[in-house]
């Protein structure tokens, strides 16, 4: 699927496409079935960050579902054990404490980092478009440790969904174009910040999932522990981009 055809397409709308192999040779149509009443989602409700207003990133708080798939795989011989009224029991059962400990530990690490860090915030000082600028602050609430100076990667990233196809009929996104820049972070009282700015090119897609979506992201070390946050970014066309 091309960056054209998606578009062409309206959030408020269902695409439907037919494959049929008859004839030798695949032959496919879409209908556009129009959905009364859908309002399409802001930028703020989808979570997008925007000018001076402070977006947390996607990192901002462990995962509730992989404590409790890991609470129930730790809890599933007792599980089991009630339901059936203690009249079935494999030896398989035991293998899930094993996964649910696992699950449980990579979540309490995730968490751990996350508390270790804290909050990570970005504001925006202008619209980012695609032959425009990318611009910008990260803001740590959290002070970071020590006295040493900490120099992090900030990398602006444009990827097309599911461009990789593999031999098990799944896919996986691929990185369609980026920049980056090695940053020092900055002492701002007891904060930390980040200040960077991009120049995007023109001829570049904009933000249009689900073809193709933009994201920052933050990578570093600090006390031998990785640092990592992103945020997805609304890039949209220029003025001149849109007239033409």
């Amino acid at each position: 699927m091309s960056g054209t055809e998606c578009r062409e397409q309206s959030p408020q709308t269902i695409s439907v496409s037919r494959r049929s192999p008859v004839l030798g040779f695949s032959v496919s149509y879409k209908k556009v079935i129009p959905i009364p009443g859908l309002k399409p989602k802001s930028r703020e409700e989808l979570g997008y960050p925007g000018v001076g207003r402070w977006t947390r990133s996607a990192q901002a708080t462990g995962s509730k579902i992989q404590y409790l798939v890991g609470l129930f795989f730790l809890l599933l011989p007792l599980i089991v054990y009630a339901v059936t009224l203690g009249n079935y029991f494999h030896p398989n059962l035991l293998c899930g404490p094993f996964f649910g400990i696992c699950m449980l530990s990579s979540g309490l690490n995730t968490t751990r980092k996350l508390f270790k860090y804290g909050a990570t915030l970005l504001k925006l000082d202008t619209e980012p478009e695609v032959g425009g600028n990318a611009s910008g602050i990260i803001r740590f609430l959290k002070p970071l440790r020590g006295n040493q100076s900490i120099d992090v990667e900030v990398k602006l990233a444009c990827y097309e969904k599911d461009a990789i196809k593999n031999g098990d009929y799944s896919s996986r996104d691929a990185e369609y174009w980026s920049i980056k820049q090695q940053i020092r972070v900055k002492p701002e009282g007891r904060e930390r910040v980040v200040l960077f700015s991009f120049d995007i090119p023109s001829g570049l897609p904009v933000n249009d999932f689900p073809c193709y979506y933009w994201r920052l992201e933050l990578r570093g070390t600090h006390g031998q522990k990785s640092l990592y946050r992103s945020w997805r970014m609304p890039i949209d066309s220029t003025n001149s981009d849109r007239s033409e």
